[in-house]
């Protein structure tokens, strides 16, 4: 059996490396600096940042803001990704119901908002690096589905777009769709399901799987994402272990039939989801949102941070702690 690390004493102050912001937490390298976003709704805000678990501030820029390129608002979970050696930003927003056709879903009339209208879109930076400037390329609604959540997958020379997309019941699933390049689902691509709410961990609040993130370790890749309501007080993490052959087949997909990460009420640590994962050195490490009590509307989602252990290529994921479970990097 393998022996895992465990936490180290900290007087439990470690975690949350962020307790202000956090929602949808995204942290990123770039030439051995770290920058981090996370959802604000009104726009994309990039901030460099001291290392990848010390969230103090350096520089902050605002790279996107809403109110132009058909999108209205309710900006969430932006990505920043290296595709060709060009970064990207990926998220989704609520677009202008009078400019984009309404995507598959069904209504919710008792919603303040129409979700039909939620689809991920892209922007491509143009100079400076990661801190630089970006210009918006495209909506993405592949097969017409509204969606939510995005990222990309890459198979040595194929990239997907993965997300999280709605079925007839209105539950909200894994989607996988090839991409001719990083703002271009291929054409005429049809979506492929790769899970649904299926389980009872899956179903707290509503059903829902989303926030897919892709994890790579040796020849291994998994995509693990959050399942339940996120302000259920039972959100978790779920994980798909890609079996081989095509992306694109469900077949080729284990689903794990347990969480593979959540709720830790003796540390007071609820709702534990919306993850990236980032390489530090030989290391690898999972950043993700928790909040201190089961309702969000006593604590707001924090930025937390921890260290991944493997068992060969498979994660093994601890439970959430408030200390850190690796040594903090030399000032």
């Amino acid at each position: 059996m393998m022996a895992l690390p465990q936490a180290l004493p900290s007087g439990g102050a470690d975690n949350p490396i962020d307790p202000d912001n956090g929602g949808d937490p995204f942290i990123a390298e770039d030439l051995g600096e770290y920058y981090y976003t996370y959802t604000t709704g009104g726009g994309i805000i990039l901030k460099h940042i001291a290392s990848f678990c010390d969230t103090t501030v350096l520089a902050s820029k605002t790279v996107y803001s809403a109110g132009k390129d058909g999108i209205v608002g309710d900006i969430w979970a932006p990505e920043f990704h290296r595709i060709n050696g060009k970064w990207y930003i990926i998220a989704s927003a609520m677009f202008d119901s009078n400019r984009v056709e309404a995507g598959i879903m069904p209504r919710e009339p008792d919603s303040s908002g129409d979700d039909r209208y939620r689809f991920g879109f892209v922007l491509e930076n143009v100079g400076g690096g990661i801190f630089g400037d970006y210009i918006y390329r495209s909506r993405l609604a592949p097969g017409g589905l509204s969606n939510i959540d995005g990222t990309y997958l890459q198979r040595g020379s194929a990239l997907y777009f993965v997300f999280s997309g709605y079925v007839g019941q209105g539950w909200q699933c894994i989607y996988i769709v090839p991409m001719e390049n990083p703002f271009t689902v291929k054409k005429g691509a049809a979506p492929v399901m790769l899970s649904e709410p299926q389980y009872p961990w899956e179903q707290h609040g509503w059903r829902v799987n989303e926030g897919p993130a892709v994890l790579e370790r040796g020849g291994s890749v998994y995509i693990v994402y959050s399942a339940s309501g996120f302000s259920s007080g039972y959100y978790a993490l779920g994980m798909l272990a890609f079996k081989g052959g095509s992306p694109l087949c469900k077949a080729n997909w284990y689903k794990s039939p347990l969480p593979v990460f959540s709720q830790n009420p003796a540390e007071k640590i609820y709702n534990t989801g919306h993850c990236n994962f980032i390489a530090v050195g030989a290391q690898v490490y999972m950043v993700y949102h928790a909040s201190r009590t089961p309702s969000l509307a006593d604590s707001p989602r924090a930025t937390h941070i921890q260290k991944i252990c493997f068992s060969g290529d498979i994660p093994v994921f601890q439970k959430p702690s408030r200390a850190f479970n690796f040594e903090k990097p030399a000032a």
